[in-house]
């Protein structure tokens, strides 16, 4: 882990397979003070990835797409891994997928392993702007999952995604950049810089 104020100004490039991009990284408190909550009615399970059903996993795949799914699934499945889905009716509209850091450290070593990480969180296009995404943040902070802190990060241009998690009470500790090879099979930290000394 280098610890780097120093942002290359080529900080944001893509070509076929490979992308280099600059994130914000924030911390999500499980205690906060304002209420948020979606526009719409909202049924959420948050489950162990282990236990899910074949149906189950046949939803995720038809929302977040196979090769996604089968992606993730293969990298962090274990017994600690959760996934939340939000449901409007019998819509899906809402997936995050949280992952024990301990799982992740290889790949992002600033993360402490007493905490979880909130990855690859996708809001229905149908169902956006209706306070969804920051109202299941909230539910998988305050959930009774044991971590003394919950990780997530987004790409600085991704204005929509960083609302959201400011709107959920994200506090910004840091940026990093991540090189992603054959979108995403291969991935390097290139540095990570903390803006405060939360740990």
């Amino acid at each position: 882990m280098r610890d780097n104020t120093f942002i290359p100004e080529d900080i944001s490039a893509t070509m076929f397979g490979y992308s280099k991009v600059k994130n914000e990284v924030f911390i999500l408190p499980k205690e906060f003070c304002e209420a948020v909550t979606a526009k719409i009615e909202l049924n959420t399970d948050i489950l162990a990835l282990n236990k899910l059903t074949a149906e189950h996993w046949k939803k995720l795949e038809a929302f977040q797409g196979r090769w996604t799914v089968f992606y993730l699934k293969l990298r962090y499945c274990s017994a600690d891994s959760r996934v939340l889905l939000a449901f409007a009716g019998e819509n899906l509209v809402h997936i995050e997928w949280i992952v024990p850091s301990k799982n992740m450290k290889s790949r992002y070593s600033f993360l402490p392993e007493d905490s979880y990480s909130i990855i690859s969180c996708l809001t229905s296009s149908k169902f956006r702007g209706l306070g969804i995404y920051p109202s299941q943040l909230r539910k998988a902070a305050e959930s009774n999952l044991p971590a003394k802190m919950f990780y997530i990060w987004a790409a600085a241009d991704n204005n929509a995604s960083l609302n959201g998690i400011l709107k959920a009470g994200g506090v910004k500790i840091g940026e990093l950049v991540q090189k992603k090879w054959l979108w995403g099979c291969f991935s390097h930290i290139k540095y990570f810089s903390a803006t405060n000394n939360i740990r």
